[in-house]
């Protein structure tokens, strides 16, 4: 089979180099790692004390590893976010495996958009001829696994989670059995959580509102209690079902989510597909489930609880500057465009030609959302007097605006449509 050693080189570059200096082809690598050849993506630092304490361990697997007929398969590349090159220099020195080029920093943010980094160590394992995502959790992996024998570490599905016993109060009841062609809504929670303890509920009463309208919606109770007893204390306060105490699903679900804080409350379809990791900021805005299951819409008004999207990815962001004619119409201008790309970009997850996530907002008339408009228009240098229409990357550092007289369905179109292509001509921000 024909080895496709573009798509490697087109994530790292056409070279790596190794501690003693010395490049190599990505070519070569992928060659020499062969056909299902894996690597990983170690995105790591010097300066990092997390990272200090994995990399040893990675250096004790990779080592071991490499020497069986799995292992030969595989290797690693070392992503820096050292701040200086003498500082990656002497961390590289310490390494087995290659590195990405130290200047390469533009490939690092793509890389980092592309499989979701958000912290380090991150240790993301892909197929090398494909660049297909296998998992960004490898350092679990390895942790738990350090001999290689789950190698590559494929994440379990949700249904493969799941299955099992749950609790239904004092019974034990079959997972299959209660949650098969439902919503489901994981509850990440605790007793000793002072901000759990005032949500549930608040939570219980939607719950049983959606439940009397007849919705086909379960919620599964996962614990980071420290007891048993207060587990059973606080879960009979809940009328919903529950994964045992200590169950070591709740470990897996809480990485399968990528849960980084509790109460967080996660909604997922009947087919497990997700709908919001933000259940719970939609239970305190709709507490009667008027919108369950809260789908975020295609076109969202800025605000605290979506404003995490703006450092992370590409927004298309509408400034009405208080015009409230265009407050009124933002969601109709943007609606049919940002709906077609959000579709075109699930059905891209997973292939060569993986379209990046793209949100849209628009400001409206709160406080809140103005005095987020007001600081984002100094961040991107818009003119506070009239309207704009700015899609821009805040980690990429770049901008395209389109003044107030521009502002229609067409242009919108268009920029999107540039955007997908890559003709789109950006600006760069000058923070």
């Amino acid at each position: 089979m024909a080895l496709n050693m573009s798509v490697l080189a087109d994530l790292v570059g056409e070279t790596v180099i190794d501690k003693d200096a010395q490049t190599t082809p990505v070519a070569d690598l992928v060659q020499e790692i062969g056909p299902d050849g894996i690597v990983g993506l170690y995105f790591s630092a010097h300066w990092c004390p997390p990272c200090r304490t994995f990399t040893p361990e990675l250096i004790e697997f990779y080592t071991k590893f490499r020497e069986t007929d799995p292992g030969r398969k595989m290797d690693i590349i070392f992503i820096s976010s050292d701040k200086d090159e003498a500082s990656f220099k002497t961390y590289l020195s310490e390494m087995p495996w290659k590195a990405m080029l130290y200047e390469e920093k533009d490939r690092k943010l793509k890389m980092s958009k592309k499989y979701g980094v958000h912290g380090i160590p991150t240790l993301v394992f892909i197929e090398a001829d494909t660049g297909k995502l296998i998992t960004t959790r490898g350092r679990e992996g390895v942790g738990r696994d350090p001999t290689g024998k789950e190698f590559p570490y494929h994440p379990k599905s949700l249904v493969e989670i799941l299955q099992g016993e749950l609790l239904k109060g004092d019974a034990s009841v079959q997972c299959d059995e209660m949650l098969s062609g439902k919503i489901k809504a994981f509850f990440f929670s605790a007793h000793w959580c002072p901000p759990c303890e005032i949500f549930t509920p608040d939570l219980v009463k939607t719950y049983e509102k959606i439940k009397a309208d007849g919705k086909n919606f379960e919620i599964v109770y996962v614990s980071s209690d420290t007891s048993e007893d207060s587990f059973q204390k606080y879960y009979k306060t809940m009328p919903w079902l529950s994964l045992p105490f200590k169950d070591p699903r709740i470990d897996e679900l809480s990485i399968h989510f990528e849960v980084e804080g509790i109460p967080t409350l996660v909604l997922v379809t009947e087919n497990n597909e997700l709908i919001t990791m933000n259940g719970r900021i939609a239970v305190i805005k709709d507490p009667d489930g008027e919108r369950f299951p809260w789908f975020p819409a295609p076109v969202e008004e800025i605000a605290l609880d979506n404003a995490s999207n703006l450092n992370e990815s590409a927004c298309l962001f509408l400034f009405t500057n208080g015009d409230t004619a265009l407050q009124g119409s933002a969601v109709e201008l943007m609606n049919d465009v940002a709906k077609n790309y959000r579709d075109e970009q699930k059905a891209s997850v997973g292939t060569n030609d993986e379209l990046p996530l793209l949100f849209f907002y628009y400001d409206g008339a709160s406080t809140e959302s103005v005095e987020i408009a007001k600081m984002l228009r100094m961040f991107v240098n818009v003119d506070e007097k009239e309207p704009a229409l700015v899609l821009f990357d805040l980690s990429e550092e770049k901008k395209f605006s389109v003044s107030a007289k521009g502002i229609n369905k067409n242009a919108i179109s268009k920029i999107v449509e540039d955007f997908k292509t890559g003709k789109l001509q950006f600006e760069k921000l000058d923070f």
